[in-house]
């Protein structure tokens, strides 16, 4: 049986008081520590905010759980060091946005996959398979068809197209020889659209993902891939500077499932890799 525990390292009352309701909801009992443990076997996740990831800096790297890091940003150098390898593989800006509570039940449950999570139950999903150029654009105009319909501002229904082009086009290069497929699904509530692009490979790795994000940042602008086999983690990059939230599912070997967030209420973007993402995720199945 998975661990029903979790761990939240923090000194503030407030960050204290609103993880241990999102873990709640989740739930998971909470142990509150002020500093990491010694001990942090049998349990589904530890929670830092950004006080605490400072101060224990590389020591994050040693705990045996999943680290879910708050009230932090992908502007700081430090963060991003963390971030490249496991365990901290979790960013959420606000902790009490509910991306935390979906991410403390994916981590303490092992069910990792599938936009749903991230959306109310019962909520329509369209589904579309894409072996081809031809079928990605079809697959293309349809999700821009159906964003409009649901009243996307013409912003949103730019980033959203920018950003389904660059997960279909890696995927489809990456299963260039025709043995393979990509899966592109939508749906959205009143606040959030969602879109995923999953592929039966699972070659994705946080690393890639985090390389990119922390190049493209000392490059400022668009950095070009040094060979044909960093074009994925290049397209994420350019995914990041369009979306509220990324979230990678991979079961090495067997599936990849890249999730992107829009805001729709949202007035506007920052940057291209902004301060203003709200949550970065690479999430292991076993």
């Amino acid at each position: 049986m998975r661990p029903r525990r979790a761990i939240c390292v923090s000194r503030d009352e407030g960050v204290r008081r609103v993880v241990g309701e999102a873990l709640a909801t989740a739930g998971l009992s909470v142990q509150h520590e002020s500093s990491i443990p010694d001990d942090t076997g049998e349990v589904a996740l530890v929670v830092v905010d950004r006080a605490t990831r400072q101060a224990a800096g590389s020591a994050l790297c040693a705990i045996s759980a999943p680290v879910v890091v708050v009230g932090d940003d992908l502007d700081d150098d430090g963060l991003i060091t963390l971030m490249v390898d496991a365990p901290v593989s979790h960013l959420v800006r606000d902790p009490r946005d509910r991306d935390l509570g979906i991410t403390s039940e994916k981590l303490a449950s092992g069910d990792v996959f599938g936009l749903e999570k991230y959306l109310p139950p019962g909520t329509k999903v369209g589904e579309r398979v894409i072996r081809s150029e031809l079928e990605k654009h079809h697959a293309i105009d349809e999700v821009v068809a159906w964003a409009e319909a649901i009243g996307a501002r013409a912003p949103v229904i730019h980033r959203l197209t920018s950003v389904v082009d660059e997960l279909l086009m890696n995927a489809l290069r990456d299963c260039a020889d025709g043995a393979c497929r990509a899966i592109l699904r939508w749906a959205s509530d009143e606040t959030t659209l969602a879109i995923s692009v999953g592929d039966p490979l699972g070659a994705l790795e946080q690393r890639d993902v985090i390389d990119h994000v922390r190049r493209a940042r000392n490059e400022r602008g668009r950095p070009q891939p040094l060979s044909e086999s960093e074009g994925a983690g290049l397209g994420l990059y350019l995914v990041l500077a369009n979306v509220a939230s990324l979230i990678v599912n991979v079961a090495p070997g067997r599936e990849t499932e890249v999730v992107c967030l829009f805001d729709l209420a949202a007035s506007g973007h920052k940057g291209a890799i902004p301060s203003g993402v709200r949550s970065l995720h690479v999430f292991a199945a076993s």
